[in-house]
């Protein structure tokens, strides 16, 4: 039995799942449940609120060394001034820079590669990105 490719979409339920273990970020959201992957279509959203997306994913040489991935952390925020996305991203950044850690059975070395500063993502909305790289194994 061969170790096999780890999809975006088991990529993106671990990072939720870690995130939702962490309350230094959980407790600035409007709820845990507002960490969801980025493709989410719901009709409720609630704010400040984090969506995980994966931009790359490519295996590194024989099956077994792991996966080459990128992914984004955006935060999306209601507020008057773009303040609050900055915070809440910030503190993602500090907490994935540089750390090794497992989720849901998978290995993940990330650290940062970009703090986007927050921009308008529509009339009401501002949406900060933090935008990692990394190692996945599972």
């Amino acid at each position: 039995m061969g170790i096999s490719f780890i999809s975006n979409d088991v990529i993106q339920s671990a990072l939720v799942a870690y995130i939702k273990t962490k309350s230094n970020i959980t407790s600035l959201l409007a709820s845990t449940s507002e960490v969801r992957e980025d493709q989410y279509q719901g009709t409720e959203f609630n704010y400040p609120n984090l969506r995980i997306r994966t931009i790359e994913n490519t295996p590194i040489g024989n099956p077994g060394c792991g996966q080459n991935i990128s992914v984004g952390f955006m935060v999306f925020s209601e507020n008057a001034s773009s303040l609050q996305a900055e915070q809440i991203a910030g503190i993602i950044a500090k907490v994935f820079h540089g750390r090794q850690f497992t989720s849901n059975g998978i290995a993940f070395a990330i650290t940062v590669a970009n703090a986007i500063p927050a921009v308008r993502s529509n009339v009401r909305t501002w949406r900060s990105e933090v935008l990692c790289k990394g190692i996945a194994n599972g």
